[in-house]
């Protein structure tokens, strides 16, 4: 997981937070492998009940959790994987 945490952390464009997942998807450097790991990841830190709440740092945590729980990826590309997806909570 160390290339997709590597592509993960060189999203910097969160003036556009919404383009952080297909910056992911159509990075030249991501192999389909990846692809396919990224979008299991992302779904699973998405799932509406690690989000339901009307706190969005409690879904954030949950969310974080769920990733250093289930995956290798480093904090740094987890920290932005659950930005991202708080966005799209709000």
């Amino acid at each position: 997981m160390d290339n997709l945490s590597l592509i993960i952390e060189s999203f910097n464009d969160w003036g556009k937070p919404w383009t952080f997942y297909e910056f992911v998807m159509h990075n030249s450097q991501i192999s389909e492998k990846e692809k396919d790991e990224f979008l299991t990841i992302y779904k699973g830190a998405s799932e509406f009940e690690l989000w339901n709440f009307s706190d969005l740092s409690e879904g954030a945590k949950n969310s974080t959790l769920f990733l250093k729980t289930n995956t290798q990826l480093s904090d740094e590309a987890i920290r932005r994987i659950v930005n991202a997806i708080a966005y799209e909570w709000r």
